[in-house]
């Protein structure tokens, strides 16, 4: 059982941690705090006319748990879901967060909370990515967690649990940002994703346990991404993208940004291309340059040995893959040798077999 010294009076850290149980909006509990004016007890909030305002039709069901006996309650259900509850005056709350003018008085999360101080690169993009985006997804999250970033994203599908995932294959760290409580997970296919992230890396919500995600938690929760990053790459996202969103956000806060080229051809590609074109986005087409902004390196592994037709066939590879006449034509070997080479590729993990017989970089 979590230990609570007071009875009457509490301390600013725990009120604001009573008041987590009630998903109350930013500027109510900020309206709360300045009414209170740091006589913070169940009773001065039972009984304060300006609070009873504040709260509204809220106010009666609300004034009725507020006591000591729920509070309790309500903390212990937290521990046995092994759900911590950090608030904006603990010594652990990220630093990175004050470059919001509206940040989370408290965040509920499972993990390790020091992956927050640690560099980290926010990767997002299309919930649909293409071939080419699921490729260039995979590639620099791998890269950049195996030089020591953190990955941050928000467990939607596409780009976000790509990054995710690839992070946690080469045993980096990533963090997952929720825009619902940790009982709702969204989407819930992700909900294995969610528990391996939790016990491997860090999940963090702004909201009670128990609340669904709504379509402007999305909205708000972007903002966590963006300030929690300390650069933003977008792997591919359309014009309309929801990504946008992050990425004003990031502008807001100074975050850097990074975007994938794609096909002009691509709708899918019609975000990062602009984004570049506008230059709101740094162009990026290798790990090694955002890897060296974040004073990171990368890790040295074995190389490879390769045959020279091997090698050959992983030259006349494009970023954006090609078909198996495109390498026979680029490649000039015949059809038998190619499908030969294209399987000990494949087998080696050198390159993938994607939809549509299209062969990319693995």
């Amino acid at each position: 059982m979590i230990e609570n010294t007071y009875k009457e009076n509490m301390n600013k850290n725990d009120f604001i941690k009573f008041l987590s149980a009630f998903e109350l909006s930013q500027s109510k509990i900020t309206k709360i705090l300045n009414a209170l004016n740091g006589e913070y007890s169940f009773e001065k909030f039972c009984f304060d006319d300006q609070v009873e305002k504040i709260l509204g039709d809220d106010y009666t069901s609300i004034s009725r748990k507020s006591n000591q006996k729920y509070f309790d309650a309500y903390l212990a259900r937290l521990e046995e879901k092994d759900i911590k509850l950090l608030t904006c005056e603990d010594e652990n709350y990220p630093e990175k967060f004050d470059k919001i003018e509206d940040k989370p008085y408290y965040i509920f999360y499972k993990g390790d909370i020091s992956l927050l101080t640690m560099p980290s690169v926010g990767i997002v993009g299309t919930r649909s990515p293409s071939n080419y985006g699921c490729v260039v997804t995979e590639r620099f999250a791998k890269d950049l967690a195996n030089a020591g970033a953190v990955i941050i994203s928000g467990l939607a599908y596409g780009v976000d649990s790509i990054a995710h995932r690839q992070a946690l294959a080469v045993n980096g760290k990533t963090v997952a940002v929720l825009a619902s409580g940790f009982d709702n997970v969204y989407p819930s296919e992700h909900h294995a994703l969610f528990d391996e992230i939790a016990e491997k890396g860090l999940v963090i919500s702004e909201h009670r346990p128990d609340v669904k995600s709504l379509k402007f938690n999305f909205i708000y929760r972007n903002r966590l991404v963006a300030a929690l990053s300390d650069a933003l790459l977008i792997t591919e996202a359309g014009a309309k993208s929801g990504t946008t969103i992050t990425k004003d956000f990031a502008l807001d806060y100074g975050v850097p940004i990074y975007a994938v080229p794609g096909n002009i051809t691509s709708s899918k590609s019609d975000g990062t291309n602009n984004l570049i074109a506008t230059m709101q986005g740094i162009c990026l087409i290798n790990s090694e340059n955002l890897i060296s902004d974040l004073g990171l390196e990368r890790k040295k592994t074995a190389t490879m040995q390769l045959s020279i037709n091997e090698q050959t066939v992983v030259d006349a590879l494009s970023m954006a893959g090609c078909t198996i006449d495109e390498l026979q034509e680029n490649t000039k070997l015949p059809i038998s040798k190619l499908n030969s080479l294209l399987t000990s590729l494949e087998i080696k993990g050198i390159i993938k077999r994607m939809p549509g017989g299209i062969f990319m970089l693995g």
